[in-house]
């Protein structure tokens, strides 16, 4: 082990930070500076830009969250399209379904590398069901002609005027978005959008509203964020947050593995919001 050390996340109004006993990885990559490390309070962790992405403790909670909500929501779906998600944790997630396929884009490819190689819950090789694009995630659903049942964008949060997710937090990729689901298909991002010429957190980003039928947001805590941390779902058909317990518990009977954080009470609990929050966000 290392010398300790106190690794510090800036946010508006304030930071939050914990001890650090082991640096694995700090390097600047083409998009972004990648540091992966170890922590006597949340383990093996990813930070991009010196955001924590993800966490050994508590991993399973976004990954969770962002994969199965929509996957019990849909009917027997077949195909999947991740943007972004250097870790692969949602790829394994996705493969509990079945024999799904999967597309996966992500723009850094250091990212990938450095993830398989340093940590321990990362997808540490090459499967067979699952594609892997070294690519802009715009520039992929533009050009693709594939159709999904399912796409997720599990991005880095939007910042200034040049930051590498920003183009994918718009009415433009929304619309793109859209053009390449099937009749049935859903999408899931982060709760941004660009507002009065500044970036904003907001439970319905309007730019989905007008674009989806259906518009969900849902939340949970992270410890390892120190926060409520929220997502937002975008539905051409069916209303996740309307299917019933029933229908979810006969879905995770079929699963391959396990599940530690999400199955029908915690479905219905992260789309329940405060008054506190539907008015403040």
């Amino acid at each position: 082990m290392g010398k300790m050390f106190k690794f510090t996340e800036k946010f508006r109004g304030g930071a939050s930070s914990f001890d650090v006993d082991k640096v694995l990885y700090n390097q600047k990559s083409r998009f972004q500076n990648i540091f992966i490390g170890h922590s006597p309070s949340i383990g093996h962790f990813l930070a991009l830009d010196n955001k924590i992405n993800s966490s050994e403790v508590d991993y399973f909670i976004y990954h969770e969250a962002i994969v199965h909500p929509c996957m019990v929501s849909l009917q027997e779906p077949k195909r999947v399209l991740i943007i972004g998600g250097g870790e692969g944790v949602q790829v394994k997630e996705i493969l509990k379904y079945g024999n799904i396929i999967i597309d996966w884009v992500d723009i850094d490819e250091t990212v990938v590398k450095k993830c398989r190689e340093f940590l321990p819950y990362a997808l540490k090789k090459d499967l067979k069901n699952v594609n892997l694009y070294i690519q802009d995630g715009m520039k992929f659903v533009s050009e693709t002609k594939k159709k999904y049942d399912f796409i997720m964008a599990d991005l880095t949060e939007p910042s200034g005027k040049d930051g590498i997710s920003n183009k994918l937090y718009s009415e433009d990729f929304a619309k793109k978005i859209k053009d390449r689901l099937t009749d049935q298909g859903m999408y899931i991002t982060l709760c941004w959008e660009m507002e009065n010429k500044r970036w904003r957190y907001k439970l319905r980003p309007e730019y989905l509203v007008k674009t989806f039928k259906y518009v969900r947001p849902m939340h949970f805590f992270m410890p390892s964020f120190g926060s409520d941390f929220s997502l937002v779902i975008a539905s051409k058909k069916y209303d996740p947050a309307k299917i019933s317990k029933k229908q979810i518990r006969e879905k995770l009977k079929r699963i391959r593995g396990s599940l530690f954080f999400y199955d029908e009470d915690t479905h219905k609990a992260i789309f329940s919001f405060t008054k506190f929050q539907k008015n403040f966000f």
